[in-house]
């Protein structure tokens, strides 16, 4: 099917969204369904966390309307996979609007992602059976409880990975995108209903997260959006890797991890770190890729630019490796030397963040011991009365 006949779902997409967004935004003020600034949130007045919502609305829509076996990108074992995917994203989605609103504890979080991997599972029988030949001995198979277990742990960290990206504007719909571009360069499949309704969607939730349009309100995706997004991204690999559909592997599962190298390498590299400093990798805190760039001066679009950089880099080369056939042991290692190289220069940076933030820290520090052994009798400065008012204030 040419991709010509899929333009009314993706033009419908893209529409409903905006509308769902501003239909959605005021009501969410109402429901305190929004993300205010903290010290670890910087950005203006409180923001509706419905982006995801929006986009969740016109996938439903586009799939009640046009979605159907022939249409989906996705058949799993002769059965039409699309609701049950839309049934889970249902999950994922009031999971994240519930938590953005109440701030569920980590233990349900994990439950319902971990119940939502199960569902596909169970639905699909869709699991990874073998790794591929990993290390150059041949093809590593998995038993059925190991291959069971590891397609639970597949969805849920790539899920969390791209849940823990969103940071910035227009950074996880960026990344999103070009995954869904690589991954149709990758496997050679023409985009279908899925993709293109997505990508559509979230070509419409750009508008307003990045404030393109003085009319469509700001929004973010929230919780809701980001583990959707990272659900259907997960979604397709795992079909596309997996000879339960079509009866052929359409991407190696080494090649599917270059798609998602930023999130992964990114929820490694900063958990490791947490670790380290002997804190729960689940507690929430500045560290990620775009907490990095912000504490080097960048601002939010070029930090933006650079992390979508870094992110298309990563997933061209795994195209390359693909289309040039490199065995799949060299991939894998070419997959970790990345990251050990990730690891490394993002170690150095972090310490040059904290070296820049001292340096600007000083001046401050120097005028406040100034003062602190400034005489009594004398007058203090203009601006020290200044502040003192504002602090009041």
């Amino acid at each position: 099917m040419q991709i010509e006949s899929f333009a009314p779902q993706a033009i419908a997409a893209f529409f409903v969204t905006l509308a769902s967004i501003c239909a959605l935004a005021p009501v969410a003020h109402v429901l305190r369904l929004t993300d205010a600034p903290s010290s670890r949130k910087h950005h203006d007045g409180e923001v509706p966390l419905v982006g995801g919502i929006a986009v969740f609305i016109a996938l439903v829509c586009a799939g009640s309307v046009w979605g159907d076996v022939n249409q989906t990108l996705i058949t799993v074992n002769g059965n039409d996979a699309l609701w049950i995917f839309m049934g889970c994203g249902a999950i994922l989605v009031s999971t994240g609007i519930l938590d953005d609103r109440f701030q569920l504890s980590v233990f349900v979080r994990v439950l319902l992602e971990v119940l939502v991997a199960i569902v596909v599972i169970e639905s699909l029988d869709l699991t990874v059976a073998h790794l591929g030949d990993l290390y150059g001995s041949g093809n590593i198979f998995l038993d059925e409880t190991t291959s069971y277990a590891f397609t639970v742990v597949a969805i849920f960290g790539i899920i969390n990975a791209f849940n823990m990206l969103d940071g910035i504007d227009g950074l996880l719909a960026s990344l999103v995108i070009t995954s869904l571009l690589v991954f149709h360069l990758v496997t050679g499949i023409r985009p279908g209903f899925a993709s293109l309704a997505v990508g559509a969607s979230l070509m419409a939730f750009l508008i307003s997260n990045l404030s393109l349009s003085p009319i469509i309100p700001k929004t973010f995706l929230g919780d809701s959006g980001s583990k959707l997004l990272g659900f259907i991204v997960v979604s397709l690999l795992l079909a596309a890797a997996s000879a339960q559909v079509g009866n052929a592997k359409l991407i190696q599962p080494v090649t599917a991890l270059f798609v998602v190298a930023l999130p992964l390498y990114d929820m490694v590299f900063t958990s490791l770190r947490r670790i380290i400093k002997r804190v729960s990798p689940f507690s929430a805190d500045r560290s990620h890729i775009h907490h990095l760039m912000k504490g080097l001066g960048f601002s939010d679009r070029r930090t933006l630019v650079i992390i979508l950089c870094i992110h298309t880099s990563l997933t061209f080369i795994g195209l390359i490796l693909h289309r040039a056939e490199t065995p799949e042991y060299y991939q894998f290692a070419i997959f970790l030397g990345c990251f050990v190289l990730y690891s490394f220069l993002f170690s150095q940076l972090w310490l040059a963040a904290l070296r820049l933030q001292v340096d600007q820290l000083e001046p401050a520090k120097f005028d406040l011991e100034a003062r602190a052994h400034q005489p009594p009798n004398e007058e203090p400065s203009e601006t020290g009365v200044d502040g003192e008012k504002n602090n009041r204030r």
